[in-house]
């Protein structure tokens, strides 16, 4: 059996080359914006859209979701489980860019 250190996880994942994630995080966080925005002013209306409310806060927290996984990008940490350290799975990053855990510790309660 083969262990793999976690500095071997973190060169892994520096490895992957993470401007095309910033680039469609950056873009996804844009749309996010401007959905949240129509959402706000929606719920602003003399009475207030239930519906749009809770869009603007599920917008709300994709925006902040879109802001850590950035602000992994900047400081190299990108694509390693913030829970256990080792690599996050190039497929998974790619269906969820936002990941901040492997599949293993995502799925497990805290």
């Amino acid at each position: 059996m083969v262990t793999v250190t976690a500095r071997q996880e973190r060169n892994r994942a520096a490895e992957v080359d993470t401007e095309p994630f910033r680039v469609a995080l950056e873009r996804q966080r844009a749309e996010c914006v401007r959905q949240r925005e129509l959402a706000l002013a929606e719920s602003t209306t003399s009475v207030p859209d239930a519906v749009a409310v809770s869009r603007a806060a599920s917008l709300g927290r994709t925006i902040g979701d879109i802001d850590a996984a950035l602000a992994r990008i900047a400081v190299g940490s990108y694509g390693i489980c913030v829970d256990c350290g080792t690599s996050i799975p190039l497929p998974r990053l790619e269906v969820r860019p936002v990941a901040s855990a492997c599949v293993a510790c995502a799925g497990s309660p805290r």
